[in-house]
């Protein structure tokens, strides 16, 4: 079976509320040690054809590989296999078959309802999905996998809006803890305001790229996209 990306390897044996999921600093020191390269937008991260979307409230990472099925299976099972052979002690749950026992070619993949894989353990919640290709208008969207490492004292609901938090970070934090903040949403207008005047070029950048995502989201792609 094909390996994966050292970063996603690295990344699954760092999986730790202590370290990765601390905080902001946290998630940039862990993802960069881990080969990651960050992006302009808050974050988000990449390594070889993976994609990678990180917050800082509350911390969280999301991981993504998309592509034909072939590969997206492979990736997923490495994945998987990677858990089993991490540092840590995990417990496995799903609420559907465990794929992860699957062979690449395994007949079931085309019949059987796939359920999200879930792993507990470090004080983390390790969750992964696979999704074949699906139809879209006339064409279809490319199989995909989802890698989620959340820390298990997150509530379900996330962590409600805090407006004073989020004038603390921008006065008091570091570049990277307004890296972040720049892409959390429903974010006050003057905190906005200060991101996209913000002395750290990065910190610019992330805000513009967020308020340029948000107005795109809200009016539409430009005629003729």
């Amino acid at each position: 079976m094909a390996s994966l990306p050292d970063a996603v390897t690295t990344l699954l044996g760092a999986a730790d509320a202590n370290s990765l999921l601390r905080d902001a600093e946290g998630l940039a020191e862990v993802l960069t040690g881990c080969g990651w390269t960050p992006d302009v937008e808050s974050g988000r991260f990449g390594t070889d054809g993976w994609d990678l979307l990180s917050s800082a409230w509350p911390p969280n990472v999301s991981v993504f590989f998309d592509g034909d099925d072939h590969p997206v299976r492979v990736a997923a099972l490495a994945v998987a296999a990677a858990m089993k052979a991490g540092p840590h002690r995990w417990t496995l749950e799903s609420e559907g078959p465990d794929w992860s026992t699957w062979s690449v070619d395994d007949p079931r993949w085309d019949t059987d309802d796939l359920d999200w894989l879930v792993w507990e353990g470090a004080d983390v919640v390790v969750s992964l999905f696979l999704s074949g290709e699906t139809p879209a208008g006339p064409g279809t969207l490319p199989s995909h996998l989802h890698l989620a490492i959340e820390r298990a004292d997150t509530p379900s609901e996330g962590l409600p809006r805090a407006d004073e938090r989020a004038r603390r970070v921008l006065r008091e934090g570091s570049v990277v803890d307004r890296w972040y903040l720049a892409g959390e949403r429903d974010l006050p207008e003057d905190v906005i305001a200060a991101l996209e005047n913000d002395p750290d070029p990065r910190v610019r950048a992330a805000a513009e790229s967020e308020r340029w995502i948000r107005e795109r989201a809200i009016d539409g792609p430009p005629p003729g996209e």
